[in-house]
């Protein structure tokens, strides 16, 4: 199948399930319970004001700084267990540990800690995707090839030469996985963290929403995350066509 066939079918079905969610709407006739996509938008439009400009920047600045703080984590990590394996066997399954801890379940810790901060939010970013950044780029680096690096330490390169020299290009599409995986999740993360407790924000703004009973307003948050989501992994799929140009290769 073509790229043009799966993206035409991909478009097709998210249509489907969109007239599919107006028609439940109208049968159940029940806004309050389940709003078709035309009010869900018609809010958007009537709150365009307080979301793009009030609750989308707040909650985009928590994504941002949280997301280059859990990547950069998520490398340093990663590297350090490469480099050495009594390290590796040291950090790996506390790394595994966390994640069997749900974010949600510690989050009010970091509230009675930090209050209703950024940094409560950012920390709470953070926790949800260093762990698929390092995961990521740490096998990647376990995917470089042996012949390749047999050969850089025949002409004497070291461990950091070979890291950077061989290792690193090829964790790249690891890296971009982990991106694809830790960008979305950081605007979900950011958004959970604002229901917590924030003074603006689209978790803030749902929040006030479920509050007034208006599950429009309460999915109109839930819709702009889903597209900027699905904006950024196509500029991350666009970028890393433009980088990995060898992936695939031997």
């Amino acid at each position: 199948m073509s790229a043009l066939k799966k993206k035409c079918l991909g478009i097709g079905f998210g249509i489907f399930l969109l007239v599919l969610w107006e028609l439940l709407s109208v049968i159940i006739g029940k806004s309050f319970i389940l709003p078709g996509p035309l009010l869900v938008i018609s809010k958007i439009w009537e709150n365009r004001a307080d979301i793009f400009l009030v609750h989308l920047p707040a909650t985009m600045q928590v994504v941002l700084i949280g997301c280059l703080i859990a990547i950069a984590l998520g490398i340093v990590l990663a590297v350090i267990m490469d480099l050495d394996v009594r390290i590796e066997k040291a950090l790996y399954p506390i790394l595994t540990a966390t994640q069997t801890i749900p974010v949600m379940c510690i989050a009010p810790i970091f509230v009675l800690w930090f209050g209703y901060s950024m940094k409560m939010r950012v920390i709470v970013v953070v926790l949800i995707n260093f762990f698929a950044v390092a995961v990521n780029v740490f096998d990647g680096f376990k995917s470089t090839n042996e012949g390749r690096t047999e050969l850089l330490m025949t002409y004497g390169a070291g461990k950091l030469q070979r890291l950077f020299l061989l290792r690193f290009p090829s964790a790249l599409p690891y890296f971009f996985t982990a991106l694809k995986i830790a960008v979305p999740w950081s605007i979900v993360g950011a958004a959970v963290s604002e229901w917590l407790g924030a003074p603006s924000g689209l978790g803030t703004y749902s929040r006030s929403c479920m509050m007034s009973l208006d599950a429009a307003g309460l999915l109109a948050p839930l819709v702009v995350i889903t597209v900027i989501a699905l904006l950024v992994n196509a500029v991350l799929q666009f970028i890393e066509k433009k980088i990995v140009t060898w992936n695939g290769e031997e």
